[in-house]
């Protein structure tokens, strides 16, 4: 979604927030760009990520579309006045307990009790004392942390280098380690990971997603699959029509953000607008190449395109698969290639890869001690670490 460009007063940090835990995504509601600029100085400092509207209408888009953490909203906007946005806010579900910080010129007690009782968390004085600004955000974003889960993305940097194998058996071992609730969402066009896990997708997925303007937790239950280890699936690619279109998957993570402490999210190249959307709400992407020169052009191009929507490189893992290969490229190559250092490195093994394919049981299930679980489980346990306690 294209939005207006903030004017900085200084120079900030990029777009993506912290390397550790969720990426915080703030969005400043104001019809001043300098007044809304001069506070993404404020929340930029903090490295948290900053999106802003410039009018009440604008605002309520992004955030059914984007799912922000918070909103920081000036009480005069130019379609409407500041209680009537955070009463829409509070009017749908989804939105109802993002906080909402109100900025006005006016200190006047009737305004402050008009924008608490219309919905909104707290109130400065505008311009807001940057301290108190962030301290009044960030008490707001602890309560509201347990309510919101941790996205991590899976991308293969071209077919057939195993990032659906990856996004599989990582989402199993998350659930292991961390007993959490994991969700794994199939957006990849080879929509495989029903043949991988040994489950059949639930009819009507992808109907519910077109028609249901908003998903509430008791929807999730009808279009998600169980599987035994406790991780429930997203199959829509199971009914023979292809990947979800970019609304429909956008829809679907927001509520899975919302419902599930973990996400894993296997996600191809194309169609550029679904890889858009997720890598927009993912808090973590792995991007999966083997040890050859053919994928190196297109990782370098993913970690680009990824850094333009706002996430940030230590947010982004380089996985080298089937490494060592005999042959192959050294990780050093790969690693000045691409400009990101490798993060997982995970053993080439055929014999146990296929194996663990054609029963449709993943190997960190069936094969614990293998090296390829091992690399697998490292890699879910940084990404644990990173997601902060459940």
């Amino acid at each position: 979604m294209s939005m207006p460009t903030l004017p900085s007063s200084k120079q900030t940090p990029p777009a993506g927030g912290r390397g550790s835990g969720r990426r915080v995504r703030i969005l400043i509601v104001d019809g001043d760009a300098h007044a809304a600029g001069a506070v993404a100085d404020i929340l930029r400092a903090e490295d948290w990520d900053v999106a802003w509207a410039h009018t009440g209408a604008a605002a309520l888009e992004r955030v059914r579309l984007e799912g922000v953490d918070a909103v920081v909203a000036d009480m005069r906007l130019p379609d409407m006045d500041g209680p009537a946005l955070c009463r829409a806010l509070r009017e749908h579900s989804e939105m109802a307990a993002i906080p909402i910080v109100a900025l006005s010129t006016s200190g006047q007690v009737a305004d402050r009790v008009a924008a608490l009782r219309a919905g909104a968390s707290d109130f400065l004085v505008k311009p807001p004392d940057a301290v108190e600004l962030v301290a009044r955000l960030q008490a707001a974003l602890d309560l509201q942390r347990g309510r919101s889960g941790t996205i991590v993305a899976v991308l293969g940097a071209k077919g057939g280098v195993g990032a659906s194998i990856l996004a599989a058996n990582l989402a199993l071992a998350l659930r292991q380690q961390t007993h959490a609730t994991v969700a794994l969402a199939d957006l990849a066009q080879t929509c495989c990971l029903d043949v991988l896990l040994n489950l059949q997708a639930r009819l009507g997925v992808t109907d519910l997603l077109a028609r249901a303007e908003e998903l509430e937790p008791g929807d999730l239950e009808t279009i998600l699959t169980p599987h035994a280890s406790g991780v429930e699936a997203l199959l829509p690619g199971a009914e023979g029509s292809g990947v979800l279109a970019p609304e429909q998957a956008r829809k679907a993570l927001l509520a899975l953000r919302r419902a599930r402490d973990l996400t894993v999210v296997d996600v191809s190249p194309w169609p550029r607008e679904v890889l858009a959307a997720t890598i927009e709400l993912a808090d973590r992407l792995l991007i999966v190449l083997t040890p050859e020169i053919t994928g190196l052009r297109e990782a370098t191009r993913l970690v680009q395109e990824a850094g333009q929507l706002g996430l940030a490189r230590e947010r982004m893992m380089l996985v080298l698969n089937r490494f060592p290969l005999r042959g192959g490229l050294q990780r050093r190559d790969v690693e000045g290639a691409v400009g990101l250092p490798v993060s997982v490195e995970i053993p080439n093994d055929v014999s146990l890869i296929t194996y663990s394919t054609n029963r449709g049981v993943p190997l960190v299930s069936s094969h614990p001690r293998s090296r390829v679980a091992r690399s697998i489980a490292a890699a879910a346990r940084s990404i644990a670490q990173a997601a902060g306690p459940r």
